[in-house]
């Protein structure tokens, strides 16, 4: 009997205790439903149409920075004594136009696009003398790239930039990127100007870094605009440059080789035969790269001459590292059309 009125009693209690969440149910549960219907609902991000090749290549176009001690140091374009000939421009460059144009192409893979800009001068020369400093050459192309990694907005992020000067290729993150290094260490941040990458060109020999150098005696910032500008002075404050397609220029040329003609040193790249070099002879013999011609941080790497602008994307896997995927297909790329 007593066994049983202690169950009773539990019974009871659990009755009376389920009553009392039972009625806080009947107050939590409508006051949760009001709350949930008043939130406001999580917002979808709609991927919007990406720019266009030429948007992009103006978007992430460079402020330059070029060192100037004479006209020698303007940039301009490769045919600008009027002709496709590289062995006369040296005597040509005295009295040639020396408006400043820059060289460009647009890579495009499933995850990124591969900017890529050239500025051409037509002397590689020295503070001594030519005869005397040995360092004097005919034609000079130095180049640079920004890695762009697609995210559903129209310009994308970018996520590094690459320079070139002389016999080395250098390596920045932009701010935030998570960019690391490859084979290449990463030289630092990138500066912005005016939504713009900044790179710094050197006086004479035109090699092309991405962290500030003092530049003498005098300095150009050029920047890209509608109309491709003269430096009206060696300390000229802001000078337009004008856009050049690779692909529709220099490109085109690639089959002229030979003594008189554009290019010279021809090499085999993937079965087709590319020159290496821009045909010169004024202080040292064919000195000077078109973009694809770099041999640049080949060695002790997988790459060969040519892959840094050809197949971007490859060249990027192996030169730094990134967070996230770097597809290895390509989804434009001119150069590599008969080489998917």
């Amino acid at each position: 009997m007593q066994t049983l009125d202690v169950s009773a009693t539990t019974i009871l209690a659990d009755v009376l205790m389920f009553s009392f969440w039972q009625r806080w149910l009947l107050v939590l549960i409508p006051l949760l439903l009001v709350a949930c219907s008043d939130a406001t609902p999580t917002p979808t991000i709609t991927p919007v149409e990406p720019a266009s090749r030429h948007d992009l290549a103006r978007h992430y176009a460079p402020i330059i920075y070029q060192g100037v001690a004479s006209d020698q140091d303007f940039i301009a374009a490769v045919n600008f004594d009027g002709d496709w000939i590289g062995n006369n421009n040296w005597e040509h460059q005295p009295d040639g136009d020396l408006r400043a144009f820059v060289y460009h192409s647009i890579i495009e893979t499933e995850t990124h696009w591969y900017v890529f800009y050239a500025f051409y001068h037509p002397r590689d020369y020295t503070d001594e003398p030519c005869a005397e400093s040995d360092g004097c050459h005919e034609n000079d192309m130095e180049s640079l790239e920004v890695v762009v990694r697609k995210d559903g907005t129209r310009f994308g992020r970018p996520m590094a930039l690459f320079t070139l000067a002389h016999n080395h290729i250098y390596l920045y993150a932009f701010d935030g990127s998570g960019v690391k290094r490859g084979t290449l260490k990463v030289r630092g941040k990138v500066r912005i100007e005016e939504n713009h990458p900044v790179v710094w060109v050197e006086t004479f020999g035109h090699g092309i870094y991405g962290k500030a150098k003092i530049l003498s005696p005098h300095t150009i910032r050029y920047h890209p605009g509608d109309d491709a500008q003269r430096p009206p002075s060696l300390s000229a404050g802001n000078v337009g440059y004008a856009l050049l397609d690779i692909a529709d220029t220099l490109w085109l040329h690639r089959h002229e080789i030979g003594p008189g003609k554009l290019f010279d040193q021809p090499f085999a790249y993937r079965g087709e035969t590319l020159p290496a070099a821009f045909d010169g002879d004024d202080w040292g013999e064919d000195k000077a790269n078109p973009p694809w011609g770099y041999e640049q941080e080949t060695a002790h790497t997988s790459l060969q001459r040519g892959d840094f602008f050809l197949d971007p994307a490859r060249a990027y896997a192996v030169f730094a590292h990134e967070p996230g995927p770097v597809a290895q297909s390509y989804l434009y790329n001119p150069f590599l059309v008969d080489h998917p």
